[in-house]
């Protein structure tokens, strides 16, 4: 295992080989301690996705919170921002968690950390890691599940938050919400039809195998695509498995990316200052408003919000972030957009295009992770352009519209590519020559 645990969000690995009953209790004793040295001393409350290894990391990872002596309840299948919401609802929750993999294969896990009543730092990661490996296997796992108290507040409370952002009005549209029978099944159809929608439902069961689908990815979605279309639906709505992302499909069938929905609740919501990831696309700059970019990752961009005071941020996978809670939000972000919508009294497609058209490109190659310098220093090689930035991996500025980007995945060991251009065939074209440039290194090592 790499000696550093946490990724570009909370910690990933494989749910058997990873997430041991002696790792999860560690980890979860590590976390324990961590709130014990910021003086926070209360409740802790624990969740999880619907994935098969979920139920068994939350007991093995309570029973470290319990062993060092926290009251803990476990909030079951719940979106993963309910738990932040549950700590801003109730103070005497000093902590909660995440026990989920996201958008990542069904035998990955994960674990994500919410504290001080939002996401926690990199500087917060970095203190529980070095916590973790200082008691590491000091104490064998003790299973303390038994004292586990159930609780559905986090539920309860979030999708009452969401209601009271809802500003009303709304048409009767026809929505196809598809939750991937993830965290978010219990609760945006609920929320919807409480709106007043017409709700037609699909992957919305907890009770069955949970859709492992990357919000990033056009084709993941293809058959909700589909669906709008087939149905006449004014438009549709996907999450992901932990409810924290969400994309949104026009009445065409036409995949909207994160980039755009996130822009859009930006030109609205956002004051002065925006906060995004250096791969999202430049569509953004177009609002005139003042632009950060940071690394990818959600604690990034939680922390640069923090800093210029910023009081929205997202991420291309559809990820909005919003002051009031610092932490990403599938549920919040589809809100803000039907509040949008019902203002400005269109069709969903038309809103889109009010921004200019960018065209973002993005793919991934399954690779080892020792070969990411090599990868990098290869493409400073091949790739030339007016500029380049090193932020989180490396861009290169083609023209003052073109762009690639190579960077490497901290939760999985994937490679990913992205392009993007003003000019369709141009990005099309880049992003086939930075694959084909990463798939030749990757092939070389398998020979060697």
């Amino acid at each position: 295992m790499d000696s550093h645990l946490f990724g570009t969000s909370g910690i990933r690995g494989h749910g058997q080989k990873l997430f041991t009953n002696q790792f999860s209790f560690d980890i979860g004793r590590a976390f324990a301690i961590f709130l014990k040295k910021h003086n926070q001393i209360g409740k802790v409350a624990v969740g999880n996705d619907p994935r098969g290894s979920s139920p068994r990391i939350k007991d093995a990872f309570s029973s470290g919170i319990i062993y060092e002596n926290f009251e803990l309840f476990d909030e079951g299948v719940t979106p993963i921002p309910s738990l932040n919401v549950l700590l801003k609802a109730d103070t005497s929750y000093v902590g909660s968690v995440m026990v989920s993999g996201s958008h990542i294969k069904p035998e990955l896990n994960g674990l994500k950390f919410f504290a001080f009543g939002e996401e926690i730092l990199k500087e917060h990661e970095a203190e529980i890691e070095k916590i973790y490996y200082e008691i590491k296997e000091k104490i064998n796992y003790t299973d303390k599940s038994y004292v586990i108290v159930p609780s559905n507040r986090a539920l309860t409370g979030y999708k009452e938050y969401l209601l009271s952002k809802a500003k009303g009005g709304y048409p009767s549209w026809k929505v196809i919400v598809d939750p991937g029978n993830g965290a978010q099944s219990d609760v945006m159809p609920w929320v919807f039809r409480q709106l007043g929608l017409n709700i037609i439902e699909m992957n919305s069961s907890i009770q069955l195998p949970f859709l492992s689908r990357d919000t990033e990815v056009e084709g993941d979605f293809a058959d909700l695509q589909k669906n709008v279309v087939k149905e006449k639906a004014d438009f549709g709505i996907g999450y992901d498995s932990d409810g924290d992302r969400v994309v949104f499909i026009d009445e065409k069938g036409g995949f909207i990316p994160g980039d755009y929905s996130g822009t859009l609740i930006a030109r609205d919501y956002a004051y002065d200052s925006i906060v995004t990831p250096i791969n999202t696309s430049q569509v953004v700059e177009s609002l005139g408003k003042k632009v950060f970019r940071t690394k990818v990752g959600s604690p990034y961009v939680v922390e640069k919000m923090k800093e210029v005071k910023a009081s929205f941020g997202f991420e291309a996978n559809g990820g909005g972030i919003f002051s009031e809670m610092m932490s990403r939000d599938g549920g919040r972000a589809s809100i803000e957009i039907l509040n949008i919508l019902a203002q400005v009294k269109g069709t969903l497609s038309k809103l889109v295009a009010s921004l200019p058209k960018f065209y973002l490109f993005r793919d991934k190659v399954e690779y080892e992770w020792n070969l990411k310098e090599k990868i990098i220093e290869g493409a400073k090689g091949i790739f030339k352009g007016e500029k380049t930035e090193e932020l989180d991996g490396l861009k290169i500025w083609l023209d003052k519209s073109t762009w690639i980007l190579f960077r490497s995945s901290a939760n999985a060991p994937e490679f990913r590519v992205f392009a993007e251009s003003k000019n369709e065939e141009k990005a099309r074209k880049l992003l086939t020559e930075g694959l084909s440039f990463v798939k030749k290194i990757v092939a070389q090592n398998l020979k060697s």
